[in-house]
C-alpha cells in the first residue's frame, strides 16, 4: 500500500500551495515536493490533469489518495497530527471559530485578492477591468476589518497558540500586501511581520 510513503505536495511559488508547504514545515513532517510550473502551462498537461482536474496547485498525495483544495489539506493535516497542536482539541469550543476562519479566508477573502491581483498585475492591460478591482477592494476592506476584529489584541487568530488558521491568515495578508490592498491596520501589519518571521514561513516562501 501507499501508507508508508511520505506525502507528496505539488507546488508552485506564489500560489496557495505555499500554505500547505508552510503548514507541513510547522508540523515537521517529511514530504516530497513536486514542482509544477503552472506559469508555463505544466498544469494543463494530461498527466497533471489526472492528478488535479483543473490543473491547479496544490495537490497532495497522502495515505494513498490525492487531495485538492489547500484549506482542506490544512484542516486534514492539522487533525491528522493533532498532537502537534495546530488545531484546537476536538471537543474544544474554539473549534467553531477555527472552522469559521478556515472557510472564510479561502471562500470570502481570497477571491477578492485574486481579482485585484489579476486586474492590476497579472492580466495584460487591455484585459484589466478597473470596476472589478474597485468592487473587490471594497469587499476586501470589509473582510480586513472583520479579520482585525477577530484577531483583537491576541498574538494568534484562534486561542493562545499558533494554529492552521494562522497559516491561512498569514498567507492571505501576505497576498494582500503583494496586491497593494489595504494593509493600513497596525495590528494586522504587526501580525504579518510575526508570521513572516517564523522559520517554516520563510522556507515555504523561499523560492
Amino acid at each position: 500500500g501507499d501508507h508508508g510513503r511520505p506525502m507528496k505536495l505539488y507546488h508552485a511559488p506564489m500560489t496557495r500551495s505555499g500554505r500547505v508547504r508552510w503548514l507541513l514545515g510547522e508540523l515537521g513532517e517529511a514530504y516530497e515536493l513536486a514542482p509544477v510550473n503552472v506559469y508555463v502551462g505544466e498544469g494543463r498537461k494530461p498527466e497533471y490533469r489526472a492528478i488535479h482536474p483543473h490543473g491547479y496547485v496544490p495537490a497532495l498525495e497522502v495515505e494513498g489518495q490525492t487531495m485538492v483544495e489547500s484549506s482542506a489539506m490544512c484542516l486534514y493535516l492539522a487533525d491528522k497530527y493533532i498532537d502537534k497542536g495546530l488545531a484546537p482539541p476536538f471537543q474544544s469550543p474554539l473549534r467553531a471559530e477555527y472552522y469559521q476562519w478556515m472557510v472564510y479566508m479561502p471562500a470570502t477573502c481570497d477571491p477578492q485578492l485574486e481579482t485585484i491581483l489579476f486586474h492590476t498585475k497579472f492580466l495584460p492591460e487591455e484585459k484589466r477591468l478597473p470596476a472589478l478591482v474597485e468592487q473587490a477592494r471594497k469587499k476586501w476592506a470589509v473582510a480586513e476589518r472583520f479579520l482585525a476584529k477577530g484577531l483583537g489584541d491576541r498574538q494568534y487568530l484562534v486561542g493562545d497558540s499558533f494554529t492552521a488558521a494562522d497559516v491561512l491568515l498569514g498567507t492571505t495578508l501576505a497576498w494582500a500586501k503583494f496586491a497593494g490592498a489595504g494593509g493600513d491596520d497596525p495590528k494586522l501589519a504587526a501580525y504579518l511581520e510575526r508570521m513572516a518571521d517564523r522559520p517554516a514561513f520563510k522556507t515555504a516562501h523561499a523560492d
